[in-house]
């Protein structure tokens, strides 16, 4: 029997960028209750036997800490504005990340054990270099443009949020959950979270 899993990113969600994120996505983002978890996809969902989880996990959980190893401060993804993509007949809004070298890096050998877990060649991971965090899903374009309007009033500081842990999660019933934290990060002061202003 086959799971459904993803990795994501995710942050620690008391700081007030966070805060503005998930009230905007309780309201214009129809997986919210769904996939509840503030992140960024870093692996796109694939389906692997659910007898070699275990196995998956324990092998993301070292390269991730050999990866990070004693280097879990004062990590952030910063964000530079808002951006739409559109796939058949939905459309998604999302805050675009840059993407540092070293989460590039670490995105592309966690890609690669993933993909090393499924079996069936028709289901490998088709590799995306288009990672971000999505904040709003419509299939109306009339919907849409009230929506970025209205992120336009509510993003205008465009600030970084900190990393909280590189997760894994898998689905169950519809909805996904956190199956294991792989690797967590450290708590930031408050004085390292600063605000930058750019124009959307």
């Amino acid at each position: 029997m086959n799971t459904k899993l993803f990795v994501g990113l995710t942050f620690f969600s008391d700081n007030s960028f966070a805060k503005n994120i998930e009230s905007f996505r309780t309201r214009f983002d129809s997986k919210f209750q769904t996939n509840p978890y503030l992140h960024l996809p870093v692996i796109p969902p694939f389906e692997i036997d659910v007898t070699e989880v275990k196995k998956l996990k324990a092998e993301l959980t070292e390269e991730l800490e050999a990866f990070y190893f004693e280097n879990t401060e004062h990590h952030i993804l910063n964000f530079t504005g808002l951006d739409v993509q559109e796939h058949k007949k939905n459309k998604i809004l999302y805050l675009n990340p840059v993407i540092e070298e070293e989460l590039a890096l670490c995105q592309e050998s966690l890609f690669a054990i993933c993909q090393s877990y499924i079996t069936d060649r028709e289901k490998k991971i088709k590799e995306s270099k288009k990672t971000f965090l999505t904040i709003g899903r419509h299939q109306e374009s009339y919907d849409l443009h009230m929506a970025i309007e209205q992120a336009r009033n509510e993003f205008q500081e465009f600030t970084s949020l900190p990393f909280e842990s590189i997760c894994l999660f898998s689905k169950n019933n519809g909805v996904w959950y956190r199956e294991a934290d792989l690797v967590s990060f450290d708590k930031p002061t408050n004085s390292l979270l600063h605000s930058t202003i750019v124009s959307v």
